[in-house]
């Protein structure tokens, strides 16, 4: 029987307790992530999940001192959270303008046992072509952890559309054939560029967590049937989808629905929803040895 799902992409904002613990977290969820939801028990994150058929939630950092946008949520924060649930999975984030960022990196994964890397680069304010940050992927090459990169559009005040473009991450993909990268939300609205890059390269991979008009039915259906054939998805990139829902913005359980309503088979749903995500997690590289893990124990340093 195959374990409970994954939700790729979620952003831990509204966590109460977390708030409490760390004030400051309040103005980053207001001022820096523009959200005004009423904050919740980690509880209710677990509800979301259980209703949308999930037993997990990958939640992320955001470090983006570099540009001015300061921090959404730190390494250690995430860290701290995931000790909370063994429900949740970290990943860290650095900025690339920062010249710690790759001792940050390293530690967040040996030390604090964070699973990946979350970077913005409309918000961290840099292009995923510039070969400033190729130490940051070098780096998560040789830990073998998968790069969450937020790509397409942004609203972020101030920031640049062409950061996101999916153009900009060819060369990433093609000079780190052994990096995994995920595209977040479709790369919206570039997401015939980037099911194009996806399909020449098989290290880059795309997340569901896309909604800019309508409701989730509505906009994966125009996005993933009708603006792209649903076949593409099915037939040519089944091992190169991940769910993801951009919670808080978008309840898991909605943004879940929408996918199970395209009309995938059952077997392309297993790999959206679960097996794409625990193969991007289960690789790590200790003391120079590779090793894959079959399952995802969900402990943050597992």
């Amino acid at each position: 029987m195959n374990s409970p799902g994954i939700d790729f992409h979620t952003h831990p904002v509204l966590v109460r307790e977390m708030v409490r613990r760390h004030p400051e977290l309040d103005t980053a969820a207001r001022e820096r992530f523009y959200i005004g939801n009423t904050y919740q028990p980690l509880e209710t994150l677990h509800l979301e999940l259980d209703a949308s058929g999930l037993g997990k939630a990958v939640v992320l950092a955001m470090d983006a001192r570099s540009s001015g946008k300061g921090t959404v949520y730190s390494n250690e924060q995430i860290a701290e959270l995931c000790a909370m649930s063994d429900r949740l999975i970290g990943f860290a984030s650095v900025d690339p303008g920062c010249g710690d960022a790759l001792p940050r990196l390293r530690s967040a994964i040996e030390d604090l046992g964070l699973r990946g890397l979350k970077l913005n680069p409309a918000m961290q304010e840099f292009f995923p072509d510039d070969e400033r940050a190729f130490p940051v992927y070098e780096l998560a090459q040789e830990l073998e952890i998968p790069i969450l990169f937020h790509a397409g559009m942004s609203w972020e005040p101030g920031s640049r559309l062409e950061y996101g473009r999916p153009g900009r991450f060819e060369v990433v993909a093609a000079e780190f054939p052994r990096l995994d990268i995920v595209l977040a939300h479709l790369a919206w609205p570039w997401t015939t560029e980037a099911v194009a890059l996806a399909l020449k390269y098989p290290n880059v991979h795309l997340d569901t967590s896309a909604l800019y008009f309508e409701n989730p039915r509505d906009f994966l259906s125009f996005v993933m049937s009708r603006q792209i054939p649903l076949g593409v998805f099915e037939h040519s990139l089944r091992k190169q989808i991940l769910f993801g829902s951009n919670y808080p913005r978008v309840e898991i359980k909605n943004m879940a629905r929408a996918v199970r309503s395209l009309g995938f088979s059952e077997d392309c749903l297993d790999l959206i929803f679960r097996a794409n995500a625990e193969r991007l997690l289960s690789r790590r590289k200790r003391n120079g040895l590779s090793i894959e893990r079959e399952a995802i124990t969900g402990v943050v340093g597992a």
